[in-house]
């Protein structure tokens, strides 16, 4: 259950998040309506997204299997018992299903965003709504295994790496090369249980984040001219949400402006 100095100050982060990015919006000309807030809770408790839920975000990520599958449990237990759970008024409209999120709109959509192991896949098929860290063709037919084998639709996006030739680069971080892109969405446009939404990538460590952003919303504006309705640009995260939105993010992934610092991982 959500405390009431934690929703207090859940309510507070989140208020100043959406102020940048209407601000950002307005900066270029855009409707803030067309941008979706993820919240990334990794390493942040079930009541923490049962608050921000019940502040009325819906969009959650994660990015460690192993810490969000007993989270997105204990939060979809929550939401089906109830304003108990520290949920709002609606928080009981989700029935819980074995295997996936409630049905009904009261239900959180859940990403997973971290790097991505074939040997995770299964176990992220079954909470994940999206899975936005899609960079190697065996991923897809991975994916699509297992979307089909539960009776799922899973929503991806093709993660590119974004570092800049003599770039510091962004090491771990994972990624196709921009010029692979193309043959990686055909692969997932064309999977069962699978469907492309766009690109993801995050801004190279010791590099500008808004010219990184620029060169990822010319890949995406290169794959629209065969999908497009794979129009999501995932990019953006707390310190640089505001490039991200001037290049023409459509999903901002944040995590510490609206939690906190992140606590350490077990």
């Amino acid at each position: 259950m959500t405390s009431a100095a934690d929703l207090a100050r859940l309510a507070v982060n989140l208020a100043d998040v959406r102020e940048r990015i209407e601000a950002a919006a307005r900066a270029a000309g855009r409707d803030p309506a067309e941008l979706t807030l993820v919240a990334v809770s990794k390493t942040w408790p079930a009541s923490d997204v049962l608050g921000l839920w019940a502040l009325g975000v819906t969009h959650f990520a994660e990015n460690r299997e192993q810490e969000a599958a007993p989270k997105v449990a204990a939060v979809l237990a929550a939401l089906a018992t109830g304003p108990s759970g520290g949920g709002g008024p609606e928080a009981g409209e989700g029935t819980a299903v074995a295997g996936g999120p409630p049905a009904g709109p009261a239900s959180p959509v859940w990403h997973f965003v971290g790097q991505l192991q074939r040997n995770k896949v299964n176990a992220i098929a079954r909470w994940a709504d999206w899975v936005q860290s899609v960079d190697r063709p065996e991923l897809v037919a991975s994916l699509s295994r297992a979307a089909v084998a539960g009776g799922r639709v899973l929503t991806i996006c093709v993660q590119v790496c974004l570092d800049s030739p003599g770039g510091a680069g962004a090491a771990g971080r994972g990624g196709v090369a921009p010029g692979d892109v193309g043959s990686l969405t055909e692969l997932v446009a064309n999977a069962e249980g699978l469907r492309l939404a766009g690109v993801m990538a995050v801004a190279p460590r010791g590099e500008p984040a808004r010219p990184a952003f620029a060169r990822l919303r010319t890949v995406a504006e290169r794959l629209w001219r065969d999908h497009p309705d794979a129009r999501v640009i995932s990019a953006g995260m707390s310190g640089d949400l505001e490039d991200a939105v001037a290049e023409g993010a459509t999903h901002l992934r944040i995590g510490t402006a609206l939690f906190g610092e992140r606590r350490p991982v077990p």
